[in-house]
């Protein structure tokens, strides 16, 4: 009787030290929360810390190293509004802290600072600007620099040396990152002017959505000039509507390609039924690769293709981690493709990298005052239901000839030089494309 006495006396003492250390560990945490020194800020109390930053040095090009090998062909894909943070959710999310995703398998990285000619924090045009010319511009401003003066741009610099170029995205072909790379205007929304200067370009494959802004408005589209360019297209070039028109293309044929696959962007969710015609980024990538080598079987230098995940800047905008993770996967699979086909053709240069950071997303413990624990919150931070973006640096990665120039610190400027720096040009050659 006595031993199950001190059994239930022990019993007892253990059930009440861990009530009590349960009750002590609450009462804590309630005492840190309810004392934290940010407290639950609203949106403007928490902009307290606004400084001017001062305007002290001119921008310095990053020395770079003569690679040891040139590239025939260079593959850029850009991750609109990712920097280090949707690189980690999404890492966190498929596989856990230990996994890892494409492109923590290049050999090199660094980051890149994103500010643009008049602003700290920049918008698509003026940052794929600096990585299409090399120059810095204002905000909105495409392939001119800031006092409106036309930049020659990377496809056309590589047209002139018998390379050939291929703009894809998951946005509107439109949008400011491809356009940055083959148009030349002031306000990157000026659509009408953009969509012209592309059929007129010596581009070879435009692939995206977009159908919109290629047909006047009395026939459904967006075109303010009245002008049927979906039609000059067809005359032009040869006009893929459909994932399968695109995968039955011959790639023996002669001519360049237009693929507008959806009216506005790709995967819109206004649109489902639309889905299914649809390519991922990664068929649109083999695509345009698979059809710069029938351009280089035939006498063509090599190629540049820029590829870009338009729509994790749209998914930092709506503040969605849903949205945020399916479009970096699609850029994920694009990535792991690129890899591959480099590692398999070893004069190929891939290089990963963002035009900026969008949403200000944060990677906190579930529990503020809890470190421990497989469970994380994710935030964005720039906005209550509508993020903008930031100016923290970006990542870039890359594999390839010349691929050791993309490391450490590099301005968005030097990111168009180091591409320029791993390729043999010679401007003598002349274009490809007749």
């Amino acid at each position: 009787m006595k031993t199950k006495l001190i059994i239930g006396g022990v019993a007892i003492l253990v059930v009440g030290a861990a009530i009590g250390a349960w009750a002590t560990y609450s009462f804590a945490q309630n005492l840190i929360m309810e004392n934290l020194p940010i407290g639950t800020a609203s949106l403007d109390e928490k902009d307290s810390y606004i400084e001017a930053a001062p305007d002290l040095n001119p921008l310095q090009p990053k020395q770079l190293k003569v690679p040891s090998s040139k590239a025939k062909n260079v593959i850029l894909l850009i991750g609109d509004g990712m920097s280090i943070s949707q690189i980690s959710a999404y890492r966190l999310i498929n596989g856990g802290p230990n996994s890892r995703i494409s492109v923590d398998k290049f050999p090199y990285s660094g980051i890149v600072l994103t500010h643009s000619e008049n602003g700290i924090v920049t918008d698509s045009a003026s940052s794929a600007t600096a990585y299409s010319t090399g120059f810095k511009t204002n905000n909105t401003y495409l392939g001119l620099d800031a006092n409106k003066n036309i930049l020659e741009n990377l496809t056309e610099t590589l047209d002139r040396s018998g390379y050939i170029s291929s703009l894809l995205a998951t946005s509107e072909i439109t949008h400011a990152t491809p356009a940055a790379f083959v148009a030349h205007v002031d306000l990157r929304w000026k659509t009408d002017e953009i969509s012209s200067q592309m059929v007129d370009s010596n581009i070879v494959t435009f692939l995206g959505g977009g159908r919109h802004f290629f047909l006047p408005e009395e026939m459904g589209g967006k075109r303010e000039d009245g002008r049927n360019l979906l039609q000059e297209v067809s005359d032009s070039h040869v006009l893929l509507k459909t994932k399968e028109e695109m995968n039955n293309f011959d790639l023996n044929l002669p001519g360049r390609v237009f693929g507008l696959f959806a009216d506005e962007h790709i995967r819109n969710i206004e649109t489902p039924d639309n889905h299914v015609f649809e390519p991922s980024l990664t068929d649109m990538l083999e695509f345009s690769v698979n059809r710069s080598e029938y351009f280089i079987d035939n006498g063509c230098t090599g190629f540049f293709i820029m590829a870009e995940g338009s729509q994790v800047d749209w998914a930092g905008h709506v503040n969605n981690m849903d949205y945020l993770n399916n479009e970096m996967k699609d850029l994920d699979s694009a990535v792991d493709w690129a890899l591959n086909y480099a590692i398999e053709n070893s004069d190929t240069l891939v290089v990963v990298t963002a035009d900026h950071e969008t949403g200000g997303l944060l990677i906190e413990p579930a529990n503020p005052v809890d470190y421990t624990g497989d469970k994380v919150k994710f935030s964005f931070n720039t906005a209550v239901g509508r993020g903008t973006h930031t100016g923290v640096p970006v990542p870039v990665y890359a594999y390839g000839p010349g691929a050791e120039n993309f490391t450490g610190t590099l301005d968005n400027t030097d990111i168009y030089r180091a591409i320029l720096a791993s390729l043999e040009t010679d401007s003598d050659l002349g274009s490809c494309i007749n």
